[in-house]
């Protein structure tokens, strides 16, 4: 990991046909509470917003349905790949309010006249995000939008009856993270960071998708996220591609679960938004 204040491009989730994959599941699990969290800060039709880390663009594209054609979102991610994918979906989908651009937030030229800064699962990649978001505040118009939403791993699963092969995922990624040197609450962190950059201290909110049957999502989408680490996990020897075999984890999953009539969660995302003081 690079020693920086910064946004880290060192992406530990990768950038793989599996964590495309595991993007678009989240998307569908979670962008409803990312659209909460940024209407409940304020984002409202003719803002001008800023998207840290914006990826695929799914956070930008939910602010552009908030801003609305009067408005103006701009993504800024650091791989160009990621970038050029998300300019397309942006055409494709006829949002003419977003653009993004490829680059290291450390450097890249940014207008300094935003209302509002937002990003999702952004902080838990950087080494001190406090003092990124002091950077960033320096975009944003005094009493502008600070809004983030980030991942809370927590101390393990919330099932009922437990799982112990959920049990055992969980704590696969749970040591990647450790051992890659992030914090993995970093959801509940924000408090902390948000009054450490100078911001008020933040409103908060948590979500997790849950749900058992055959035909919960969540399956899968842990499966994914196991495919898009295993690189990782594999590196940092935390287990074997043997350990995890994540091709088959989300039908044994499933039927673990659905053997034993139980409910599961799936990882907590935790939103947190501020304003910043005026003058």
């Amino acid at each position: 990991m690079q020693e920086t204040s910064g946004y880290d491009p060192n992406y530990v989730m990768g950038r793989s046909t599996a964590e495309t994959d595991r993007l678009r599941r989240q998307s569908e699990l979670y962008d409803a509470s990312t659209w909460q969290l940024l209407k409940e800060a304020g984002l409202s039709p003719g803002m001008k917003v800023l998207d840290i880390g914006s990826g695929a663009g799914n956070v930008s594209f939910i602010a552009a349905g908030l801003v609305g054609e009067s408005g103006a979102v701009v993504g800024v991610d650091s791989n160009p790949a990621i970038v050029e994918e998300a300019a397309s979906t942006a055409r494709s989908l006829g949002l003419n309010q977003v653009a993004f651009r490829a680059g290291d937030i450390n450097t890249i030229a940014l207008e300094r006249d935003f209302d509002a800064v937002i990003g999702r699962l952004v902080l838990i990649y950087v080494k001190d995000p406090a003092a990124l978001l002091r950077q960033l505040l320096g975009h944003v118009k005094p009493g502008g939008i600070v809004a983030f939403q980030d991942l809370d791993w927590g101390e393990g699963p919330i099932a009922i009856p437990p799982s112990p092969l959920l049990s055992q995922a969980w704590g696969y990624v749970k040591e990647m993270f450790a051992r890659a040197g992030l914090n993995n609450r970093m959801g509940l962190s924000l408090h902390g960071a948000f009054v450490a950059s100078g911001l008020p201290a933040p409103r908060m909110s948590l979500f997790a998708p849950a749900g058992g049957g055959a035909d919960f999502d969540g399956y899968d989408y842990m499966a994914s996220g196991l495919r898009s680490n295993l690189p990782h996990i594999v590196k940092l020897g935390v287990a074997t591609e043997a350990d995890l075999a994540p091709d088959s984890f989300a039908e044994r999953l499933r039927a673990e679960v659905v053997a034993l009539q139980g409910v599961f969660a799936l990882p907590t995302f935790v939103g947190a938004w501020s304003r910043k003081p005026p003058g």
